[in-house]
């Protein structure tokens, strides 16, 4: 009797540990070793056309809505348009017919441990950031053309696997 009553328990115990749903086995790996975003973040032109002026910057570490994509390693993105005062795209080229990139782009990225990271670049108006973690991001567009300065300034949030799209209209600063 106590032998049958073991082999009951056994089995009962081994069904439990079979049936156990997979599904915690994945919630429980979060962030593990294979999560690199936020660890290089790199920013540049995101013109369409010729690329050849492209200027990309690494670090060692109004909105239209996001989308579900996020950059090729699964990251956070954010695509940028740049428009000027009166409310045209920027689209400024030199006498040679080289992009101008006259528009400075500074970036502070918080991300959820408290850490800041800040990234700082070129372009001719329109910009892509990759590489981002789940965080805050600031973003400061300063132009100087034809002797007058304007500027705007967001903040967003960002997410791994989602893409925002920003459209920053520039002002003449206060």
């Amino acid at each position: 009797m106590k032998r049958n009553i073991f082999f009951v328990l056994c089995a009962m115990a081994l069904l439990l540990v079979v049936a156990r749903p997979t599904s915690r086995v994945w919630a429980e790996d979060d962030g593990g070793d294979g999560d690199q975003c936020g660890s290089t973040v790199t920013g540049g032109d995101d013109d369409q056309g010729d690329d050849s002026g492209t200027t990309n910057t690494s670090l060692a570490n109004e909105d239209q809505g996001d989308d579900d994509q996020g950059d090729d390693n699964g990251c956070g993105m954010v695509v940028g348009e740049t428009d000027d005062e009166n409310g045209d795209e920027i689209d400024d080229v030199n006498d040679d017919g080289t992009p101008d990139d006259d528009v400075d782009v500074e970036v502070d990225d918080t991300t959820p441990d408290g850490s800041t990271q800040t990234l700082v670049f070129q372009t001719n108006g329109n910009f892509q950031l990759t590489g981002l973690a789940k965080g805050k991001l600031r973003i400061t567009v300063t132009r100087v053309h034809g002797g007058a300065t304007t500027t705007r300034t967001k903040r967003t949030s960002v997410r791994e696997h989602r893409t925002r799209h920003v459209h920053m209209k520039l002002r003449q600063p206060r």
